[in-house]
């Protein structure tokens, strides 16, 4: 009953708008847009909005605009034609072909009840798109978010006066209407465990979370810092070759720098801090080929991302290792050419190179993406935390002592390096790749979700942040795996093994990585922002080809028993 309200509405709307006064005298020539339908990003079915959005921004932006329509059935023709999907390489050739100054094309993405509308314009002229964003925290705010987004477009590409109650929010001040929902569920420890004399806390988050601008690229790394040193945390989103900084304005993503990495190379990890103590976050992006890491680090110059240093022969990231504090840590290609193996290392730079400074006291069973170190039970001594092979959570003493396993499965992702090397492949049709191969140079390392780990109730015991994607299948088949939710949770130690003490409601997509904001920036009274990035999950009317990405951001704040009465 529900879905057939909103089509009705939707009906109503697209009739009550027929274009009227935005049309344009005879003798001005009236600038052409062809409209694309939006792809739809939702777990359920919301085809009937597909269409249902185009036909209400035709009939708002001929009003409000002037502008004439290209026919539908032409755009849908030449669709079809482009094999029913359109690269993002493609928009400008679409665009003349079918005779347009301008294309509108965009994506509606829906979560925990509410919806963005992600939207873009690109211009003949110009030869670019401007992008475009409105949110609804709910179905009914669906018209209102519409008439803002018309606006938007009016105002920014054909210089339309916005009408008062349409004002556009400032840079400056909160958005209006944050995309947001209900808070992650939260469960309390049942054990009591009180160490090391702490109070009992728990943490308490705000009663919403919110979603950022949608961005078209497939995400396989994220980390937010402060990247052009002007004291706010700005976000960098990789995909398998680009690495891009935005920032986050209003819930909005917009891009201030980009960089490269040469064909050969696949990024696998990407992670951000100050080290050099100039007041800027760099950017450390690890990379590979099938059998060789060539890592990258990045800094912002005032106009651009500049090198520090390139292909390195390390797999890097900032780690925490007690005795050090946060170095460069690097690990590189194993013996027998596996992908990764061997001691870890503290790393420094020597002019533009990286180089060995001292080899760090951890096991070499270690992969350097596979851990993080903290002191889970509050004796001041510090334990390992884990993601084996196989996505199963383990606990170790500094020498390697196993003191806990998992029974379920964490952190599970489509990250990898290494690969098969079809020079050293068996030829026996008898060979068994999950069996007889295990070990080989050709076969994949799966890279795992970060793990962080932080005392966030604040009472003195680390606890541990990561995420849990749900599989269509085993983990070990991880080839043709799809993770179509995940969800981000908390565990804390309780004596015996971990327990998960919150947990976000379902995310409906691949939640792909995640980074706590008090991890890079002081927190004002203990309140806190875990930023969760997720490749949305698309339908199968998707009218543009590739992925889309985006960002969650859930607020934390540490409470006690006491502050709650």
């Amino acid at each position: 009953m529900k879905k057939n309200m909103m089509r009705l509405v939707l009906c109503l709307c697209c009739l009550v708008w027929l274009p009227s006064s935005g049309i344009a005298k005879a003798s001005e020539k009236q600038a052409e847009m062809a409209f694309l339908p939006f792809t739809i990003n939702s777990a359920k079915d919301m085809s009937y909005l597909r269409e249902g959005m185009r036909e209400m921004l035709i009939s708002r932006l001929s009003a409000e605009a002037g502008i004439a329509v290209v026919d539908k059935a032409k755009v849908d023709a030449a669709l079809k034609a482009s094999g029913g999907s359109l690269a993002a390489d493609k928009v400008a050739e679409f665009t003349k072909k079918v005779g347009a100054d301008y294309l509108m094309y965009g994506s509606v993405t829906a979560l925990g009840g509410g919806m963005s509308f992600d939207a873009k314009v690109y211009s003949t002229a110009k030869n670019e798109s401007e992008t475009f964003y409105a949110t609804a925290t709910s179905e009914g705010e669906v018209m209102s978010a519409i008439d803002s987004l018309s606006w938007d477009v009016a105002a920014g590409v054909f210089g339309k006066k916005r009408p008062a109650k349409y004002a556009a929010v400032r840079a400056d001040e909160p958005a209006a209407s944050p995309y947001e929902t209900a808070h992650p569920d939260r469960t309390y420890m049942k054990s009591g465990g009180n160490y090391g004399g702490a109070s009992s806390k728990w943490i308490d988050g705000g009663q919403r979370f919110v979603k950022a601008s949608n961005v078209d690229l497939a995400l396989e790394a994220m980390a937010v810092g402060d990247v052009d040193g002007d004291g706010i945390l700005d976000v960098v989103m990789a995909d398998r070759q680009y690495v891009t900084a935005y920032h986050l304005n209003n819930n909005r993503l917009n891009e201030f720098a980009k960089t490269k990495l040469p064909a050969r190379y696949k990024i696998h990890a990407v992670n951000v801090a100050d080290l050099n103590n100039n007041g800027k976050s760099e950017i450390y992006v690890s990379a590979a080929d099938t059998s060789t890491p060539g890592s990258w680090g990045l800094e912002w110059n005032g106009t651009e991302l500049t090198t520090l240093f390139a292909q390195a022969r390390f797999y890097i990231r900032p780690l925490m290792v007690p005795g050090f504090g946060t170095i460069l840590a690097g690990q590189r290609s194993g013996k027998n050419a596996k992908a990764i193996g061997g001691p870890l290392y503290s790393l420094i730079q020597d002019g533009d190179k990286l180089v060995v400074d001292e080899v760090l006291p951890l096991p070499e069973t270690l992969v350097i993406f596979n851990f993080a170190i903290g002191d889970l039970d509050g004796d001041s001594d510090w334990e390992i935390v884990v993601l084996d092979e196989f996505s199963k959570l383990r606990v170790m003493e500094p020498g390697g002592k196993m003191l806990w396993k998992s029974q379920e499965y964490y952190g599970a992702t489509k990250r990898f390096v290494g690969g098969e090397n079809l020079l050293n492949r068996p030829t026996s049709r008898d060979f068994d790749e999950l069996t007889d191969g295990k070990g080989e140079q050709f076969l994949k390392i799966w890279v795992p979700s970060r793990i962080i780990i932080k005392d966030m109730d604040q009472d003195g015991i680390d606890d541990v942040i990561l995420n849990k994607n749900a599989s269509t299948l085993t983990t070990v088949v991880r080839e043709v795996q799809t993770f179509p939710y995940g969800t981000a949770m908390g565990l804390k130690w309780n004596g015996l093994g971990l327990e998960e003490i919150w947990q976000t409601k379902r995310i409906d997509g691949y939640v792909v990585d995640y980074e706590l904001e008090s991890q890079h920036h002081k927190t004002e009274d203990g309140e806190d922002r875990l930023y969760v990035g997720v490749v949305t999950q698309g339908g199968v009317m998707n009218m543009l080809s590739g992925d889309t990405s985006t960002l969650l951001i859930y607020p934390f704040k540490a409470k006690t028993e006491e502050d709650s009465k």
